[in-house]
């Protein structure tokens, strides 16, 4: 018969039934089940799902390069990435040291700059090379001008004098280190490339390599070798402790070639190949550092571990920071490499991710107006930790910046958590947000008791005045799904240390199967030599997945029935062995069916039934009584 709610109250796949209201019933499904936290120490495992999920960070010292901070193989101390943030010291993160001009009173040309540092035992020397002219600062100070008539491709010391190599067809030149006035001579070869390694000179041109002797002629019985290939080009030279590593271009390709010690003369043996680049991959610069040598590439930065037996290169994977690497320097347990976009990125040589992938971040950064031409040609750190790079600008000459001398931060940095997703696509409800600052920059007045010599109450006093945020301040940034942006506090002020705010996002779309969470860090318009510390974030979503409700049928499972009015009207005949096998047929398919409760449509399954016989049906076919339906509605 045609489904009437008025008669028949419910219908299953087309199929009016008769119900037992007082057996009915209809509950939602819990979307959360208790759960067991078997790690070694308690962790975010251990909260109660029924309520809000959590997720934090406290530790950002393996670095950036991580899209998803909470998948099962993501590392919790790494992130995405960050601009103006330093992520170096574990368990927190600030603002990053401004950069400033380091020789606004010189005028660079448009060609590469180099700046190199050399010092002796008692003075620390900056090299500044821009075309033919060299500017020379002694630790630090006013800059002193070296004039030269051709254009310098490469400069060098071994701690005593200063070795300058020049355009091809030029000659080198040889000053005493820290003098900018008397020109020693220095042979009559003329090497591009020029480069005081393990105590010997080094010179290249083209694909010609040989050792240098202290008056600037080829050294007898020792290194002079010719690439096969004439398209060849020496690019960079660095010592090691088991030998020289050369780098060189051949065809679009890079090679890094190792030059030994022949021991039983001391003299340089020819090189041999020690590793090779993929295919249209380049070589700008290398470093040998730690038994690793680093590469500035055409497509990132790479390192090479050193085998101390053959001298060969293990190659790691690229760095791709979305450009090139053109320079390097090393100190400490750091490389730092220049890039595009007038970037410094920095990599950490003790916190590694994957094999020979180390732990980095961007760090320092040309501060101003930036185009995407210009890129970091070359770096120089001193010994008081500051580090210079200069820039080949593409609109204009070159410059040359310097970590700020007075310890200014940059106005304000940002970093990148990754996409959070609480490991399930279940969409979520983000809740709130909060951060835990440095105690010197939130700490509360103390109260302290003093007691007396009498027996009176101990009289409260305080430990110093209460500070709120002094040094700036710090927002959190969620973009949900629809690529809405919410920010805490909005739109402008700081979150007070463990003080959680609200997310609301101006869409109305508060739900999303992720988020993707920036943090904002800014200095103070009156403390631009402080940053504001974050040890730790948390975020707090509450999961919202599509709800499935459970049905209790119970069928008034007879052959005649009556109707919900006009008493005692019966229905069409129902045979009930027939509509039990459909019903069963149902089941055991899976099939998604339509399911109408009055004027309330359900797409359901039949998930169970459960036959309470009272007789056997007139016809003798089976059981007439109660039949149990246990339906589940699918979610639209």
């Amino acid at each position: 018969m045609a489904f009437n709610a008025e008669y028949l109250p419910v219908e299953l796949d087309g199929e009016s039934y008769a119900i037992d209201t007082t057996m009915y019933r209809r509950t939602t499904v819990p979307v959360s089940r208790q759960q067991r936290d078997n790690s070694r120490e308690p962790g975010e495992n251990t909260l109660d799902t029924t309520g809000a999920w959590v997720r934090s960070q406290t530790d950002w010292s393996y670095g950036a390069g991580q899209l998803y901070l909470d998948k099962e193989d993501s590392d919790r101390r790494r992130f995405y990435a960050s601009t103006g943030v330093d992520v170096w010291t574990k368990g927190q993160i600030s603002l990053l040291s401004d950069t400033e001009d380091a020789a606004a009173s010189l005028t660079l040309s448009t060609e590469d700059p180099i700046i190199r540092r050399f010092a002796t035992s008692t003075n620390e020397y900056l090299y500044l090379v821009s075309d033919s002219t060299i500017f020379i600062s002694t630790n630090g100070g006013a800059w002193v001008t070296l004039a030269g008539t051709n254009n310098i491709t490469d400069i060098t010391s071994d701690g005593s004098f200063v070795y300058i190599a020049q355009a091809a067809t030029n000659i080198p030149r040889k000053y005493t280190l820290g003098d900018n006035t008397t020109d020693h001579g220095f042979g009559s070869l003329t090497p591009e490339l020029l480069q005081v390694v393990g105590g010997r000179i080094i010179g290249a041109q083209d694909n010609v390599i040989y050792e240098l002797d202290a008056a600037g002629a080829k050294a007898a019985s020792s290194l002079d070798y010719t690439l096969p290939l004439a398209s060849s080009k020496w690019v960079s030279i660095t010592a090691a402790s088991n030998g020289i590593y050369v780098a060189a271009n051949t065809d679009n390709t890079g090679s890094i070639y190792y030059i030994g010690i022949n021991n039983s003369d001391g003299t340089l043996n020819a090189p041999t190949l020690a590793g090779s680049l993929p295919r249209n991959e380049t070589i700008n610069d290398i470093i040998s550092y730690g038994g690793l040598v680093g590469l500035a590439t055409s497509i990132g930065f790479r390192l090479g571990l050193i085998n101390q037996e053959s001298s060969g290169l293990t190659l790691g994977p690229a760095i791709d920071t979305g450009g090139e690497a053109f320079s390097l320097e090393a100190d400490g347990k750091f490389i730092w490499f220049g890039c595009d976009n007038a970037q410094i990125y920095r990599a950490d040589l003790s916190r590694f991710t994957e094999t020979l992938v180390p732990a980095y971040a961007s760090d320092l950064k040309l501060s101003g107006t930036i185009a995407a031409g210009d890129k970091v040609v070359s770096l120089a750190r001193l010994s008081n930790e500051k580090l210079y790079f200069a820039v080949n600008i593409a609109a204009g000459a070159g410059v040359l910046y310097r970590e700020h001398y007075s310890g200014n931060k940059v106005p304000t940095g940002e970093l990148i958590a990754g996409e959070i997703t609480w490991s399930t696509v279940v969409p979520k409800l983000l809740r709130s947000g909060i951060i835990d600052l440095d105690r010197s920059q939130y700490e509360r007045a103390k109260t302290a008791y003093r007691t007396t010599t009498s027996y009176t109450a101990p009289t409260p006093y305080n430990l110093g005045g209460p500070t709120t945020l002094p040094v700036g301040s710090i927002r959190l940034v969620a973009t949900n799904g629809a690529r809405i942006t919410a920010a805490i506090p909005s739109p402008t002020g700081s979150l007070e240390t463990g003080t959680p705010e609200t997310f609301s996002f101006s869409d109305g779309i508060n739900t999303a199967i992720s988020y993707d969470l920036k943090i904002e860090l800014e200095r103070g318009a009156s403390t631009i030599t402080s940053s504001p510390i974050c040890h730790d974030w948390q975020l707090t979503a509450v999961a919202v997945p599509r709800r499935i409700d459970e049905i209790i049928m119970p069928i008034v499972f007879r052959q005649n029935v009556t109707t919900s009015r006009d008493s005692g009207k019966p229905r069409a005949a129902l045979i009930v062995k027939d509509t039990f096998e459909n019903l069963r047929a149902l089941m055991e398919s899976g099939t998604a069916v339509s399911y109408k409760e009055g004027k309330r449509v359900d797409t359901v399954t039949v998930e169970r039934l459960e036959m309470t016989p009272e007789r056997l049906s007139d016809d003798g076919g089976w059981w007439e009584g109660t039949l149990m339906v246990r339906l589940l509605t699918v979610p639209s």
